[in-house]
């Protein structure tokens, strides 16, 4: 019961930064369940594999969800997903099946930096925080689908859904905080579905898991995180339509360093 109404509660919260700040749930499934599942017969080497994996398949739930609130109130520009997702699919897929040949640590500490630079480079572009003008300026095509393909391969590799990168990018490019989080939904939805598929898949190789885990998909973390995603969801689409831009941003460049915090000091 206790770990029922623990999945629930952060189920609830990984469906409000869903919604909100376009996090597929990597930013917290993946530190508590580095913490949670050692004590749940998970090996150690497969630890974090576990949590990459179980991130991935409930972000594809959280990412479906999200995209249908935010496209209810006309917040995503489709013109702009239709240009990135095929190299985030393509990008995805290569991430995917190298995952499992790398180390657990090494993911962990591969996380860790990656969740530093983004932060860094956030923070010196003061561009992410102050928008100059409400004139978007995209790449030519070529070059978005080539940034696609860097940020499906990292954000699988990583299970973070690739919102880190995305969110950032759209920020140069000029969106407002509310287009750029709604974009970052169902241009997770790649990476999740492709992610997911290769994590059962890579992980049902593995003799060690314990029962409750298909593949790298730790089912009952799935379901309760899952369950609590349906009500979070539509409370951060409420919030994330009234928030300021400029305080918007300022708050998910503080919720990421809260989580890197927590992965160094783990």
């Amino acid at each position: 019961m206790y770990l029922i109404a623990l999945f629930l509660a952060i189920g609830i919260l990984t469906g409000l930064l869903s919604s909100m700040f376009g996090f597929g749930g990597g930013f917290v499934v993946i530190p508590v369940l580095y913490l949670l599942l050692p004590n749940l017969n998970v090996p150690d080497s497969l630890v974090m594999h576990v949590a990459v994996g179980t991130s991935l398949a409930v972000m594809i739930v959280n990412a479906i969800n999200s995209t249908i609130s935010h496209h209810r109130k006309g917040h995503i520009l489709w013109f702009i997903f239709l240009r990135m997702a095929p190299g985030i699919a393509c990008g995805a897929l290569i991430g995917g099946v190298m995952a499992s040949f790398i180390g657990g640590n090494i993911l962990r500490y591969l996380f860790i930096l990656f969740m530093i630079y983004t932060i860094a480079s956030s923070l010196i572009k003061k561009t992410f925080v102050d928008i100059k003008d409400n004139d978007i300026a995209m790449p030519d095509p070529t070059k978005t689908s080539l940034l696609g393909g860097g940020i499906g391969f990292i954000a699988t590799l990583l299970g973070v859904g690739g919102s880190v990168i995305i969110i950032p990018f759209l920020r140069k490019c000029q969106l407002k905080m509310i287009n750029a989080v709604s974009l970052a939904t169902p241009l997770s939805l790649p990476v999740a579905v492709i992610g997911t598929i290769t994590s059962i898949w890579t992980g049902m190789q593995e003799p060690g898991l314990p029962p409750w885990c298909l593949g790298f998909v730790y089912i009952p973390a799935f379901i309760g995180i899952v369950v609590g995603g349906f009500i979070g969801v539509p409370i951060g689409t409420r919030i994330a339509h009234h928030l300021p831009d400029r305080l918007f941003s300022k708050i998910y460049l503080a919720l990421l360093i809260v989580v890197v915090m927590t992965m160094i000091f783990e």
